[in-house]
């Protein structure tokens, strides 16, 4: 919990430092996990919906209502909310821009959409998997059950997958949506790391993206 605590205190901050509206304003926080982000939003002020697959709450966690759901479909209307924050999912569903998009959605026109997840190439690319993640998914699992008798718990191509900074930002900006800010999120003041193409894939660790939802951007059709 206390790791938690401080990296939900060091995003708060960054979401600050990005001019993030958070007093009096309206949050969705996406795969909330024991929702220690959703209540360092709330203690500063936001009114804040913490949904994710299963109710995961750790001790203490009083002043938000969760909601069971998936990313992929969120149970909210459009434009429901003033921003949307979504930690350390994308690299655990098969199409991150699904989520994204669904995100985007339920922000409000103008509103933003705070995005963070841990780069495939990075130290901890591969979770508890790391460093062997590096000899590639199918090879480093098989160094990985040597070693320790079992599979990882994050099992790539189940409930890891490969993500790229620069293939998310190409698609970002495909898909209209206004990327504001780019920057490690640990150390965000490193931000011009962002712009140099190979070294952020590997240097940004853990990378957070600020994406806004420009006026007139309209959500793709959902199915079913």
């Amino acid at each position: 919990m206390p790791f938690y605590r401080a990296v939900a205190e060091a995003t708060l901050e960054h979401a600050r430092r990005c001019r993030l509206p958070i007093e009096g304003c309206r949050w969705l926080d996406v795969g909330a996990g024991i929702g220690a982000m959703a209540e360092a939003l709330a203690g500063a002020g936001a009114t804040v919906v913490a949904l994710d697959v299963e109710d995961g709450w750790g001790p203490g966690v009083t002043r938000t209502p969760f909601v069971m759901g998936r990313g992929e479909r969120l149970p909210f209307r459009d434009g429901a909310f003033d921003a949307v924050l979504c930690s350390n999912v994308l690299e655990h569903v098969p199409d991150p821009m699904t989520i994204v998009l669904e995100l985007a959605r339920t922000c409000r026109p103008g509103g933003a959409i705070y995005v963070s997840w841990t780069n495939w190439l990075s130290p901890w690319g591969g979770h508890e998997m790391s460093p062997f993640h590096y000899l590639g998914p199918r090879a480093g699992t098989r160094v990985y059950r040597a070693l320790h008798g079992r599979e990882p718990a994050n099992l790539p191509g189940r409930t890891l997958f490969v993500v790229h900074v620069g293939e998310t930002l190409r698609r970002l900006r495909a898909s209209g949506l206004k990327v504001r800010q780019v920057a490690p999120r640990y150390w965000p003041s490193l931000g011009f790391v962002a712009r140099v193409p190979g070294l952020r894939e590997i240097a940004m660790w853990n990378c957070a993206v600020v994406v806004q939802r420009p006026a007139g951007w309209e959500p793709p059709q959902r199915s079913g």
